[in-house]
């Protein structure tokens, strides 16, 4: 059971710019909806971190979430995720309090379930997540071949494309040419930075290959699933006072008030986590 206020807001939590992409698609399909957002600027890039790190980063998000009375969080982060399935009921339930989470995997592989549209799928993620075979393990009983790379460099690359550098297409094709040996069908963008490239991709797929090769829309499904939970327990915000939305960051990072300003129209504030 949640009693949580239908008008209490959204937090929706990355390391960095990446989540931004989840926190749009939740305000086009929930625009009555107050977002949150958490960025752990200070611990980027969360991908080549350890386990026992990455938990001590989720736990502290976790308990802002707990004060603020956040009536959803959303882990929207591959990487925290994959760290954090293992050990957060647990936690929650150790210092009993509730707080509801929908994280960026469990929908994208519930959808693959339900469609079973896909043979051949490739992955693209950190270096953590695609090492936690996070995917692989929720995808076991069915018949996809899912190919998953390790991507590092292209997190780092896509948050200085936010202060002006471009985008390294050889980088992003080296990487891209591997899984195109496997003949995928469709890919799996396993961390929502990766998101912000689908324009590329698509074109390298149709330029280099000539086939058409679906990009999952993450966006849209982890959104839908948003609103899923928020519908069935009676907490979608009926309200039709407009209240702001807040954009918070662990340190000064200037791709992510670049990103802000340019798809919100806002600046984020510096928060601690304690």
């Amino acid at each position: 059971m949640y009693n949580f206020s239908h008008t209490a807001p959204i937090a929706i939590y990355d390391s960095g710019i990446g989540g931004l992409t989840i926190a749009l698609a939740i305000k086009k399909l929930l625009p009555q909806e107050r977002i949150h957002y958490i960025a752990d600027t200070e611990n980027l890039p969360y991908g080549e971190k350890k386990k026992e790190e990455l938990e001590g980063y989720i736990k502290k998000v976790v308990n802002f979430c707990l004060e603020r009375g956040y009536k959803l969080l959303v882990i929207a982060c591959n990487t925290a995720t994959a760290a954090s399935n293992s050990f957060l009921s647990t936690y929650l339930t150790n210092i009993d309090q509730p707080l509801h989470i929908v994280n960026v995997i469990d929908p994208i592989v519930n959808h693959i379930k339900t469609n079973k549209t896909y043979t051949q799928m490739g992955l693209i993620g950190t270096t953590y997540t695609v090492a936690s075979q996070a995917y692989e393990q929720e995808l076991k009983e069915t018949n996809l071949l899912l190919f998953s790379l390790a991507t590092p460099e292209l997190v780092p690359m896509i948050e200085a494309s936010f202060c002006g550098e471009s985008i390294n297409t050889y980088v992003l094709h080296r990487y891209l040419k591997e899984l195109c040996i496997k003949h995928i069908d469709a890919i799996i963008l396993a961390c929502t930075h990766y998101l912000f490239l689908k324009q590329e991709l698509a074109l390298f797929f149709a330029q280099k290959y000539h086939k058409k090769v679906t990009i999952i829309d993450i966006e849209k499904i982890t959104a839908l699933a948003v609103k899923d939970f928020l519908s069935t327990h009676n907490l979608l915000n009926a309200s039709t006072q407009k209240q702001a939305d807040c954009f918070m960051a662990t340190k000064v990072a200037p791709a992510l008030w670049k990103a802000t300003e340019y798809l919100f129209q806002q600046s984020p504030v510096v928060i601690h986590l304690k």
